[in-house]
């Protein structure tokens, strides 16, 4: 994969989880759902991508910041990537966790929003997947035609009246919650809970 294209796969949260990634309350999906999902995830991008067009300022990336932070369901990415650790986290523990992780990942995507830009994503279609729906999208550069797509699949769950997205799949790799929970398994085994929170912390006063 291309430079570009491996920024724009990390960028999976910024689209909506534009992306775009508070517990979400699980609802079985229903025949409508799959399309209701696509249709919210097209209008959040399509207003991502109208704000990012506007000149630079510390407003506009409030803006963008505050719409997609409301499109990821941290709390839920947390449980899923910690699995079999989450059961055994004091409230304490869970809350720290949950808002370090939501901090390092819109410091993510604030630093890249810009090139999202440069690609261009085509709804593929959505289906139901028990309790959630995929939502199937394809990132192609505007700047060169010959490079290869890139797919992009949203794992969404309704919350209220809108979807959340909670897990994100680049290429048919392993998701943002796979990668996660590999990172924090081998972190946790070696170094314990403690040590997986310093490191955390590390990274986040790097910025």
């Amino acid at each position: 994969m291309s430079p570009a294209m491996t920024r724009l796969a990390s960028l999976a949260f910024s689209f909506a989880l534009a992306l775009a990634l508070a517990l979400a309350t699980a609802s079985t999906a229903g025949a409508q759902a799959p399309a209701d999902a696509q249709r919210f995830l097209e209008q959040k991008h399509e207003a991502v991508e109208r704000l990012m067009r506007q000149d630079p300022s510390p407003r506009r990336d409030q803006q963008v910041t505050r719409m997609l932070s409301g499109l990821l369901d941290y709390e839920e990415l947390a449980k899923r990537a910690l699995s079999n650790h989450w059961d055994g986290l004091e409230e304490a523990q869970r809350s720290e966790f949950v808002s370090i992780l939501e901090q390092l990942v819109e410091r993510n995507y604030r630093a890249n929003l810009q090139r999202t830009l440069s690609f261009e994503v085509r709804y593929e279609g959505a289906e139901a997947q028990g309790d959630a729906v995929l939502v199937r999208t394809e990132a192609r550069s505007r700047e060169n035609r010959r490079a290869p797509p890139v797919s992009i699949d949203y794992l969404m769950q309704r919350e209220g009246r809108g979807w959340r997205v909670f897990d994100v799949t680049v290429d048919d790799g392993l998701s943002m919650v796979q990668n996660y929970r590999r990172q924090f398994d081998r972190i946790i085994e070696r170094e314990g809970w403690d040590g997986l929170m310093q490191r955390m912390r590390d990274r986040l006063e790097q910025s």
